[in-house]
């Protein structure tokens, strides 16, 4: 049964962000687990409903078993023929094959279904993760976060699944079970129920303490996940700092605590069962004592003893069940609020017409007394104020810490600048619509980033209707083209995991190569030459002054070579701007650039002796 599609009111639909999906996020935070995963199953209410018919009728076949053994049980006792057994034994027979049969069909719809509302949670909250801010990466792990989009799912969906139907099954079968026995004898039914306010209390204090273990393992996951994840990533910096043995060390102590709480999250579990056990073997052993009393005095028949006996059985199982379906639902509500954090967390502010078709952005980049702080940290940058004109190349200059990155980030609205601080094109970037900004802006940032496919699809992430002529002449303003031939496969060539079959260089340059397919209006380059040496730089920088053209371009970096020829230079210095006008202006200044100038030429004049 293919499943109907998923209304996008409830989160992000096919991992695009929509205005309709934001405010939805909105009105969902703050909202239990529960009801949150409720929104998810009701997506899927047609298969749940037949997956809940299926469970009425398994219910039925199975409560009718111990009903003909009674019958059957009475006719022997009344002295009936052998033929009138077998009917009863056929009819016994064919009940099983039905319940199987039905409880086959419930498993198949219900657990599909859950295993859909897994896809849409996945798919909503990598949706998510795609569109938070830096900030969020700054203060979340991310071993924890891949440990809530793999085990808190897993666990999300055993409870939609799995969890769901034994949920419906044990509810229907308590509550037929308890029919068929009162029909038998009320009496006896009421001294058999004797024991569920002690089974209501124990899975109460059950239920609460399963909470709050699986809660803490599904924590502890995080962290271990992180810590493998933080290794294989920084592998170099170990092997290099023989560090082998302090991180087994340290991974083993993470690995000890999740054990414990593990063990801990079992025997709460286990202890359950024995509890459960103990209080109804001894309602069985009244039951037994009282009914077999009640047949010996003749107010019921053997065949009805049987039958409530074996309908005593029954209760037993969704008793048992329920600790697992306890547990169960704990560890999934528990799963399910670590990722509601995530869903919940604040993607910051879309303009209001972010849907539609802005015209092309173009113009001067002005910044207006721009300060910005990073989250309980000093600021960054303070009443940084100067303007780019149309078309114009400007640098931004300055040591390691003094604002750069952050400005270059600024821009791009990767961080969220004051009101009234930045403007691009002479808007507001805080009023811009992100997908206008984006297309508008070429960003290369410090850290080249490449994902593991060829270099082309790397190349066409900015644009992917680019034609082969385009890409080649991004390649060549990089200065990445002629390496390109040398390449096993070309274009074609698998770049491996974060670009790491490329030296640093060629990952910088071609991260530049993808800013410039895209024919951006403006060119934001963060430190681009800093993997680079000083003949590539030069060759780049020739190659830029034909990208340049009629782009407003800004350049960030320590390297003062490109700045001889731009149009504009700013000297930052623990987030100020100090100095700003051209290069040559600035040398005959003697102030703080020129300063920076003559260091640069000391230092390339001791290369090249």
């Amino acid at each position: 049964m293919p499943p109907p599609p998923p209304p996008p009111a409830l989160g992000l639909v096919d991992g695009e962000a929509t205005g309709e999906a934001h405010e939805a996020g909105d009105i969902l935070r703050g909202v239990s687990p529960a009801r949150r995963l409720l929104r998810y199953l009701l997506r899927y209410r047609a298969r749940y409903g037949a997956g809940a018919a299926c469970l009425v009728f398994a219910t039925a076949f199975s409560l009718g078993i111990p009903w003909t053994v009674k019958a059957a049980v009475d006719v022997l006792q009344g002295g009936g023929n052998p033929r009138a057994v077998a009917v009863h034994a056929a009819i016994i027979v064919l009940l099983a094959v039905a319940h199987g049969a039905a409880r086959l069909g419930s498993r198949f719809t219900m657990i599909g279904a859950g295993q859909w509302v897994e896809h849409d949670i996945r798919r909503d909250l990598y949706a998510r993760l795609l569109r938070l801010p830096p900030t969020f990466y700054h203060t979340h792990r991310t071993g924890d976060l891949m440990s809530r989009a793999s085990s808190d799912i897993s666990a999300v969906r055993t409870l939609a699944g799995f969890g769901t139907t034994m949920l419906t099954s044990t509810s229907l079968a308590f509550a037929g079970t308890l029919f068929a026995m009162w029909s038998i004898d009320p009496w006896l039914t009421l001294y058999a129920m004797a024991p569920s306010p002690g089974l209501i209390v124990a899975a109460r204090r059950f239920s609460r303490t399963v909470e709050r273990q699986s809660t803490a393992v599904q924590e502890q996951l995080g962290l271990l996940s992180a810590k493998v994840q933080e290794n294989l990533t920084g592998m170099a910096v170990v092997r290099a700092y023989t560090m082998e043995a302090r991180e087994v060390e340290s991974f083993g102590r993470l690995n000890r605590e999740y054990l414990a709480r593990s063990v801990r999250l079992a025997r709460t579990q286990a202890g359950f069962w024995p509890l459960m056990g103990l209080i109804s073997g001894m309602g069985t052993l009244v039951i037994l004592w009282l009914g077999g009393k009640a047949v010996v005095d003749g107010r019921i028949t053997l065949g009805a003893f049987v039958a409530f006996n074996g309908y005593l059985a029954y209760l037993a199982w969704p008793t048992v069940a329920l600790g697992w379906t306890l547990g169960n639902l704990q560890r999934g509500l528990s799963a399910m609020q670590r990722i509601a954090e995530v869903l919940d967390a604040r993607v910051g502010s879309e303009p209001d017409g972010a849907g539609e078709v802005a015209p092309a952005l173009r113009g001067r980049i002005e910044l207006r007394g721009l300060s910005f702080a990073y989250d309980g940290r000093e600021p960054a940058l303070a009443d940084v104020s100067f303007t780019v004109a149309d078309g114009a190349f400007a640098v931004v200059v300055g040591p390691t810490g003094s604002g750069k990155s952050t400005l270059g980030a600024l821009v791009c609205r990767l961080f969220e600048p004051p009101r009234g601080t930045l403007f691009v094109g002479g808007v507001d970037v805080r009023d811009l619509p992100l997908h206008t900004l984006r297309r508008a802006v070429g960003y290369v940032p410090q850290e080249a980033f490449l994902f593991s496919r060829s270099l082309r699809d790397n190349l066409l992430l900015g644009d992917g209707g680019a034609g082969h002529a385009r890409l080649s002449a991004a390649a060549s303003a990089a200065g990445l083209a002629a390496e390109v031939e040398g390449f096993p496969e070309g274009w074609d060539t698998v770049v491996g995991e974060r670009g790491l079959t490329l030296s640093g260089g060629q990952r910088q340059r071609a991260a530049l190569a993808r800013a410039l397919v895209g024919e951006p209006a403006f060119l934001i380059l963060d430190d681009v030459f800093a993997s680079v040496d000083p003949g590539k730089e030069w060759e780049i920088l020739q190659a830029l002054r034909t990208a340049r053209q009629g782009r407003t371009t800004l350049l960030m970096t320590h390297r003062l070579l490109a700045a001889e020829e731009a149009d504009l230079v700013v000297v930052l210095d623990a987030g100020r701007v100090v100095e700003q006008g051209r290069h040559a202006d600035l040398v005959a200044a003697g102030g703080a650039y020129a300063r920076l100038w003559r260091i640069q030429q000391l230092e390339a004049e001791l290369e090249r002796d």
